[in-house]
C-alpha cells in the first residue's frame, strides 16, 4: 500500500512539471518522465521478492514442473516490459515504434510459450 501511494504521488507530481515543461523544452518533459518511470520501478521492483517467493510456493502447492510454471512468469514479464516501452513510445510521440515493441512483444511471448504448447501437444500425443 505505501509503494502504491508513493509511486502515485511520484507519477502526478512528474506527469503536472512534463506538462508545464512540455510547452517549452519538449526534450526535458520527456527526460522527466523518463526518470520518473524508472523511479517508479525502482519502487515496484521492491515488491519482486514477495512475488516471487509466492510465485514458487504456488508452482510448488500446484506440482507444476519448472518446465512448465518458467514459461508462464516469462510471457507475463516480456507483457509488462513491452507495455511500459510501448507507452513510453508513444508518450515521446513516435505511436509506430511503439506498435513494433507491441508486436514485438507478442512475438517474443509467443516465443516464451512454445515450451507450454510442446507440453499440451505431448500430452494430446499420450492420449492418442
Amino acid at each position: 500500500m505505501d509503494i502504491a501511494v508513493r509511486v502515485s504521488a511520484l507519477a502526478l507530481s512528474a506527469a503536472l512539471l512534463a506538462l508545464l515543461l512540455r510547452k517549452s523544452n519538449s526534450e526535458l518533459a520527456l527526460c522527466l518522465t523518463l526518470a520518473a518511470a524508472a523511479a517508479a520501478l525502482l519502487f515496484a521492483l521492491r515488491l519482486a521478492g514477495a512475488i516471487a517467493e509466492a510465485a514458487g510456493r504456488a508452482r510448488e502447492l500446484s506440482g507444476l514442473s519448472p518446465a512448465v510454471f518458467s514459461p508462464l512468469l516469462k510471457c507475463v514479464a516480456v507483457g509488462i516490459i513491452c507495455s511500459l516501452a510501448a507507452d513510453g513510445c508513444r508518450d515521446a510521440g513516435s505511436a509506430l515504434l511503439a506498435n513494433a515493441v507491441e508486436l514485438a512483444g507478442a512475438l517474443a511471448a509467443l516465443y516464451c510459450a512454445l515450451p507450454l504448447l510442446s507440453a499440451l501437444l505431448d500430452t494430446v500425443e499420450g492420449i492418442l
